[in-house]
């Protein structure tokens, strides 16, 4: 069965600076333009670990935008479902540091900022079909609340995206059975201030109080350290391994740009592989590995045979 994303469709660049990047000067550095937005990222990944994946976001009618459509159908992305609009395509502007870290980025998303319910519907026999919709919350909260709705009995699944969007998630939380996001997000949505939280429990009080806000499985992402599963049967740590099993060593980080979309993707494969949770998640963090080991959102060595696990 298909996947259906709806969320956030950018067209990215992304600056790799060959020294620090300092403000109010100009800092030499190589630049690239990419497809970029969550649920765009999500969605490129997915078409290349084997899954099937129809797109929906809006678009403006730059000649860019247009490549970007041939781009994604070339991708292996359903992309019947993209809105156009006079609105100019959102753009991502992404700072990174020799070592690959962010040193600063800014988005323009009005044209994402300004769906409105209906503004995605109808939907497309590929959307109707897919059995796993995935939300980012670029979109705004009516839409949001719109498509938990609309999508049924369909797995539900959704990425906080930053902390300053996460709540727009708040009132659907009940109706997702997976929800991605990293530890400062999901002190947002429960309307906590995460400096204040003492003593420092690694976010598992967070995770928890997600699950008790009635979703059904968080998986909340913290730097370096294992990710967090949290489920109505309690707290799984899942850290890195290879594909056997085995403790992989950490990835050389090239591009922290799309890491998060990566295990998001990988996930959601492995669900729609038959992997259990646990060994979904797992296949997630590979993707994200390969992810930080390349340039750009999704990694040109991402492949479903790189992810899956073997036992």
């Amino acid at each position: 069965m298909p996947i259906a994303a709806f969320g956030a469709i950018h067209l990215d660049t992304i600056a790799h600076a060959d020294r620090r990047i300092l403000r109010e000067t100009s800092t030499p550095a190589a630049l690239a333009v990419r497809p970029g937005g969550v649920a765009t990222n999500v969605a490129r990944a997915l078409a290349r670990l084997d899954c099937r994946i129809a797109l929906a976001g809006r678009l403006g009618r730059e000649a860019e935008a247009d490549g970007l459509l041939v781009q994604l159908m070339a991708e292996g992305v359903d992309t019947a479902a993209i809105r156009r609009s006079d609105l100019p395509s959102g753009r991502y502007l992404a700072l990174h540091d020799p070592d690959g870290t962010l040193a600063a980025a800014v988005v323009d998303a009005r044209i994402t900022e300004t769906l409105e319910p209906g503004a995605l519907l109808p939907l497309t026999k590929a959307q109707e079909e897919a059995g796993c919709w995935f939300l980012d919350a670029n979109l705004p909260q009516p839409l949001l609340a719109e498509l938990a709705e609309t999508a049924g009995e369909r797995r539900l699944a959704a990425d906080a995206v930053s902390r300053a969007k996460a709540a727009r998630l708040g009132p659907i939380l009940p109706r997702l059975d997976l929800l991605f996001c990293n530890r400062a997000e999901a002190a947002a949505l429960l309307r906590q201030d995460e400096r204040q939280q003492e003593p420092d429990d690694g976010g598992a009080e967070a995770a928890n109080a997600l699950v008790e806000a009635g979703v059904r499985a968080v998986v909340v992402t913290r730097g370096a350290a294992p990710v967090l599963l949290a489920t109505r049967s309690g707290i799984d740590e899942i850290s890195l391994t290879t594909c056997d099993g085995a403790a992989a060593p950490p990835p050389r980080i090239v591009d922290v740009t799309g890491a998060g979309d990566a295990l998001i993707a990988g996930t959601l494969a492995g669900l729609e592989h038959g992997f259990p949770l646990a060994r979904a998640v797992a296949a997630g963090m590979r993707a994200a590995a390969l992810t930080l080991e390349s340039p750009g959102a999704v990694a040109d060595t991402l492949t479903w045979a790189a992810i899956a696990p073997t036992r």
